[in-house]
């Protein structure tokens, strides 16, 4: 959703009313139809602008207002009597939210609650227990030793010499200990990160975003290191390739393809010729390519045919792809490739994982560039869970784009929502990593 949309709680006390109905300071909890099949990135927003009841207009013949969080009521005569609407699950997700997570708790061991008590909340299982600022000299040197390190280990494959998978352990185990600590450290560092030689620090990229995500489903530390040692051996086949072919610029072509493509199988090879790695992590390798609609390969699986960890390395090596500088693209800001997930869930991935790795991310987590309605270019410095578009930022350029010799701190989400409904201050779009040649070193280290 646009123009600084907020993010709040939801209550359970709503009224229906017609699209036509709606005026700028109502909060909408509900559509007339699944979410996923809307563009709006969020379950709840507030209305700031008539663009926004035209987007609505577009999508929806009717609403649920939520009266508790809206401005004013709603009053107007078409508007039904207010009632409590149970939540449920949509089209695209049988049984609901509840019924996902405990799924996800079964499916990796976790213990589900007791009935009478509530079952965790998304990104609850695990709480920061060190400040990003600490954490970050923590993490830089965990970055920098990672990175060698896989270089070392893969450029060893690639001159023939065995898969040194205890090494890479190693690397794995530091990197979950900071994640658990504070994931924002690490995401920031991967978004600072120089990328001189794409494959290695893709490969780094796609692990960090796998442990990221991981700690926000609550997986337990065994899962998460399997996750983590997978997304560093995605691509470990492309060490058996020529060096011009991963690195052409251009689009290749059906046989270059083809041949690109057999990394997949010749990763699997590399592995199944180690003992010692758990087959969850092969797995990873040989499926993070399928898709959920059957349209990826090798194999062309679908649906639950892909193990779960396959699903997670898919959304995961996508994400890294977008938000980095490839030989064949620019990257995407953070806002647009979350856009781009949104379009592809329940297609090439499981809708359900796409909502969560989105809240997991945010969309304009920590390190993002954004434009604000003021003009003013700004870096987002901590982004806040319930209301993710309402960041604290610092303003580091003027609406003349000139930079400013001290740059301003302006926490958006403490704005009042009868400001922000009028005269606040929202994000206005997000920009793609490195445009006015801003270096965040300036600002996080």
């Amino acid at each position: 959703m646009s123009k600084g949309t907020r993010v709040v709680g939801m209550s359970q006390l709503k009224r229906k009313i017609e699209v036509s109905g709606l005026r700028v300071g109502m909060y909408v909890s509900e559509l007339d139809r699944p979410w996923l099949e809307t563009p709006f990135l969020f379950q709840g927003f507030f209305i700031r602008s008539k663009n926004e009841i035209d987007e609505l207009h577009e999508h929806c013949q009717f609403v649920y207002i939520d009266l508790e969080q809206s401005l004013f009521a709603a009053n107007e005569p078409h508007a039904t009597k207010p009632q409590r609407v149970k939540e449920t699950g949509s089209a695209s997700q049988p049984g609901g939210k509840r019924g996902f997570w405990q799924w996800l708790m079964r499916l990796f061991g976790r213990k589900q609650q007791p009935a009478e008590t509530e079952a965790p909340k998304p990104g609850e299982f695990y709480r920061d227990t060190v400040s990003v600022a600490d954490e970050l000299v923590v993490a830089k040197n965990i970055h920098t030793g990672s990175l060698q390190c896989l270089v070392d280990v893969l450029n060893s494959v690639r001159q023939g010499a065995t898969l040194r998978v205890p090494d890479l352990e190693v690397v794995v185990d530091g990197m979950v200990d900071s994640v658990l600590r504070n994931s924002t450290a690490m995401s920031l560092l991967i978004r600072m990160q120089k990328i001189d030689d794409y494959t290695h620090a893709h490969s780094l990229a796609t692990s960090m975003w796998a442990l990221i995500f991981g700690r926000h489903l609550g997986l337990d530390r065994k899962s998460l290191k399997l996750l983590g040692l997978g997304g560093l051996l995605l691509d470990v086949g492309k060490t058996k390739l020529p060096e011009e072919l991963l690195k052409a610029p251009g689009k290749l072509t059906d046989v270059a393809r083809t041949h690109l493509q057999s990394h997949v199988k010749l990763g699997v090879d590399l592995l199944n010729a180690n003992d010692s790695i758990d087959a969850r992590v092969v797995d990873m390798v040989a499926t993070h390519h399928e898709r959920f609609d059957g349209s990826g390969y090798p194999n062309g699986l679908k649906g639950n045919q892909i193990p779960v960890f396959g699903r997670i390395a898919g959304i995961v090596d996508s994400y890294a792809a977008m938000s980095s500088e490839r030989p064949y693209g620019q990257a995407m800001s953070s806002y647009d490739a979350m856009r781009e997930f949104k379009s592809l869930a329940d297609k090439s991935f499981q809708a359900e994982l796409v909502e969560q790795f989105i809240q997991a991310i945010g969309i304009f987590p920590a390190g993002t560039l954004v434009e604000l309605s003021t003009g003013e270019i700004a870096v987002v410095l901590k982004e806040h869970r319930t209301t993710r578009l309402l960041p604290e930022v610092a303003i580091i350029l003027d609406a003349s784009r000139r930079k400013l010799d001290d740059f301003r701190v302006v926490d958006l989400g403490d704005q009042p929502e009868e400001e922000l409904a009028t005269s606040g201050i929202w994000i206005k779009r997000g920009l793609n990593p490195g445009e006015f040649d801003i270096n965040l070193d300036d600002y996080f280290v």
